[in-house]
């Protein structure tokens, strides 16, 4: 007898399978026409984002809208959106179904140029990005193409109508790795900032080069070309 359970010929101990957790939605996925392997792939981020810890999507974030253009998708290409959808930081994110539709279509840029995204590309540090939310009590709103701080900023900060356009200033030449963590303790010397718009280059996830930038009233100007001339290492 010992001999055949060394061979494998004893009695074969059942195999427990874990139960896979489903959302109450993913029959929903599976009616609205994703093909299995995708619509579990998204039911996943459903039911990881039930967890308070983790920010993910809930079913109600996503419109028919991006599920159809979802669906356009063959199966690998669908599932490598998700991927990269559940990879992105999605704790500023506030409309995620916009989200969801500009990672396709920066998938669909790339996959037309032949590009992958680097492993090592540098993103915003977000220990530090939420160091400076944590001070200063400003919103971040980020889409595939903008970052935006502010808009309006907090009530202890700023609570009358939103400056005109006399207090905007256009800011370029900055690195390309650089964050709100760094530009906004520069520029907010001139003054207490309405928002700063980060414009985003989704191939690289790095930003343009350039910002704007938006006072709550007309700041001194030298103070501002000051921070900017060193920050774009400009005599």
């Amino acid at each position: 007898m010992a001999m055949e359970q060394v061979n494998g010929n004893g009695p074969e101990e059942p195999i427990d399978t874990p139960e896979v957790s489903r959302s109450e939605h993913f029959a929903a996925l599976l009616e609205a026409g994703l093909p299995q392997n995708v619509a579990e792939k998204l039911d996943e981020l459903y039911v990881a984002g039930e967890c308070v810890c983790v920010c993910l999507v809930a079913h109600s974030d996503l419109d028919e809208r991006a599920l159809e253009a979802l669906k356009e998708f063959n199966e690998e290409g669908a599932l490598q959106v998700l991927v990269q959808f559940k990879e992105s930081d999605l704790s500023h994110v506030q409309n995620k179904s916009a989200f969801l539709c500009g990672v396709m279509k920066t998938y669909r840029q790339r996959e037309k140029q032949g590009t992958k995204v680097s492993d090592s590309t540098k993103g915003p540090d977000e220990a530090k990005i939420k160091e400076l939310l944590d001070r200063t009590d400003y919103t971040l709103d980020v889409t595939t193409g903008q970052r935006k701080y502010g808009g309006p900023p907090p009530e202890p900060v700023y609570s009358g109508a939103q400056p005109n356009v006399g207090t905007e200033i256009f800011i370029g030449k900055i690195p390309r790795d650089l964050f709100e963590d760094e530009l906004v303790p520069l520029f907010e010397k001139a003054g207490p900032i309405w928002d700063l718009r980060l414009m985003m280059d989704p191939l690289s996830g790095l930003n343009r080069g350039y910002h704007r930038l938006l006072y709550n009233q007309r700041s001194h100007p030298l103070v501002v070309r000051r921070e900017n001339a060193a920050l774009t290492h400009e005599a």
